[in-house]
């Protein structure tokens, strides 16, 4: 059986979030995965401590009318965390209960992109904190210093044992942050704790930013597939197409290649 298939927001990134929706629908999908951050004139988040009383919460409200209106459901996120310090953390927080107001079933999560793990650690107790309350599950994205790979990602669940932490593998960031790994069996190491996949193609090459649609890369998506069929999991993926640095791309541009990455996914017999 086909895994649910999402359309990540972030897909069409440098063109606003009305775009992203407008394309999403015209892909013929209806299940997304949101990036909670602010959206201009729909969801503004506080970026001062100074502002969070300006903060108004009916604006889930807003968002979640515009997703119906496009005949959207959100049932996953991604969050980024930037700030280490705790008393900060009430402007991060609004994402978390943003994400639990729409009542999101998973949310990916990556925590100060690119410092030391121990620059993490200084802020993710307090978002584990919070996490507890909330019922949605919190799957650490394969982004560092959390997740590089799975020895990173089980030494962090290890330290945090007292969390049922997930995981979110994305089928090109393995090779982005790893020098020649075997990314079906860094896959085959997360199974027991994953929660969440980005499918994304790339030319499986250390450090380098390149995106293509799928199938135009060399990510061995059989193997990744192999493996979540020999342990018969079913949960969502999402379809994450980040395009190749320095490429000027028009909307209708960006739109073809989903719509490839889409039929890519169709000839494979991966959706239906």
């Amino acid at each position: 059986m086909p895994n649910p298939i999402e359309i990540f927001t972030n897909c069409y990134a440098r063109f606003g979030f009305i775009a992203a929706l407008e394309g999403i629908s015209r892909l013929g999908f209806r299940e997304i995965e949101l990036s909670v951050e602010t959206i201009p004139g729909i969801l503004d988040i506080p970026r001062r401590i100074e502002d969070l009383d300006h903060w108004d919460p009916g604006q889930v409200g807003r968002l979640k009318g515009l997703l119906e209106r496009y005949g959207l459901v959100a049932k996953t996120g991604f969050i980024f965390v930037e700030n280490t310090d705790k008393s900060l953390f009430p402007l991060d927080r609004i994402k978390f209960d943003v994400a639990e107001e729409l009542g999101l079933l998973v949310v990916d999560l990556s925590v100060t992109w690119g410092k030391p793990l121990e620059e993490a650690y200084k802020i993710f107790p307090t978002v584990l904190e919070h996490c507890s309350r909330c019922k949605f599950s919190l799957a650490l994205e394969l982004h560092p210093p959390l997740y590089d790979n799975a020895e990173v990602f089980w030494k962090v669940a290890k330290d945090f044992s007292g969390f049922p932490l997930r995981a979110n593998f994305d089928t090109a960031n393995v090779y982005y942050y790893n020098q020649a790994p075997d990314g079906p069996a860094e896959l085959e190491q997360v199974m027991e704790r994953l929660s969440h996949m980005h499918l994304k193609d790339s030319y499986c090459k250390y450090h380098d930013f390149s995106f293509p649609a799928l199938g135009a890369g060399t990510v061995p998506f059989d193997r990744f597939f192999d493996v979540l069929r020999k342990n018969s999991w079913n949960g969502p993926i999402s379809l994450e197409v980040e395009g190749i640095e320095g490429e000027v791309e028009t909307f209708e541009g960006k739109h073809q290649v989903m719509a490839d990455s889409v039929a890519f996914l169709r000839g494979k017999g991966y959706i239906s």
